[in-house]
């Protein structure tokens, strides 16, 4: 049943023009980052930056209306002899692949079209791939919480521009605030605790880009020399929890 489910759940999403828009819109842009920067890194620091930002509100925003607009199949699936647990995991697996196939695909074809196969950039589509089903659980969990669409939306955004755009602010201040003081532990906390800048920091990491890490960057960025894979852990954990979180609320929701 597991199986039928995310089939149906892909179908149905692949019907949808939303993964298309989404393949569609990575496609242009990489391809247009690449012709008109003509430099393999600065395009790929670029293209990096945009899925970090791009990435993680589709997701949200995907996973969140998929749910407010499907919940007649949820209610009619969940009177069948299915577990919830089930068709809550399913709907994470299932939005997850079809967001990663549309921006995997659209992203990797003009980086082959131009350059072949380079293990650099296929590293950095992989390390922003980790960040789906981390915002795929938050969105499908702010839906489960919060009845009313608009107000859910509400909270989506403002996750969004928190943890793409807020967090890095709270820091950047944090440390003109105390720069005095030996801090740089709590900003190695901090950073760990965002996979979005951990992510970010490997891809200017791989590309030699230290110049532009900023203080708090090149401080973390003298651990993740030896952790690369660090970040994939631990996106791997707060994916974990947040599925954890997931499937109590799914359980408890009274459909």
């Amino acid at each position: 049943m597991f199986a039928k489910l995310i089939k149906y759940e892909l179908y149905d999403l692949f019907k949808s023009k939303w993964i298309v828009g989404l393949f569609l819109f990575y496609l242009l842009v990489t391809y247009v980052l690449l012709e008109l920067g003509r430099d393999f890194k600065k395009a790929l620091i670029s293209h990096n930056n945009l899925s970090l930002i791009t990435l993680t509100l589709f997701s949200l925003l995907l996973s969140t209306n998929y749910l407010y607009n499907n919940k007649n199949f949820i209610e009619f699936v969940l009177t069948q002899p299915v577990k919830r647990s089930s068709l809550f995991v399913s709907l994470a697996v299932s939005l997850s692949i079809a967001i990663a196939i549309g921006f995997s695909l659209g992203s990797f074809l003009p980086f082959y079209y131009h350059f072949g196969i380079v293990p650099l950039y296929i590293k950095t589509i992989t390390f922003n791939l980790l960040l789906i089903p981390l915002f795929v659980l938050s969105g499908l969990l702010i839906a489960i919480l919060i009845e009313d669409k608009l107000k859910g939306l509400g909270l989506v955004l403002l996750l969004w521009l928190f943890s793409s755009t807020l967090y890095d602010g709270i820091i950047l201040y944090l440390i003109l605030i105390f720069s005095d003081y030996p801090v740089e532990k709590v900003l190695l906390f901090l950073t760990l605790a965002n996979p979005i800048d951990l992510i970010r920091l490997v891809a200017l990491m791989e590309t030699g880009l230290y110049e532009v890490m900023g203080f708090a960057g090149k401080w973390v960025a003298k651990y993740l020399r030896e952790l690369w894979f660090l970040p994939a852990l631990l996106s791997l954990f707060y994916t974990f929890i947040l599925l954890l979180l997931g499937l109590y609320t799914f359980r408890k929701k009274d459909f």
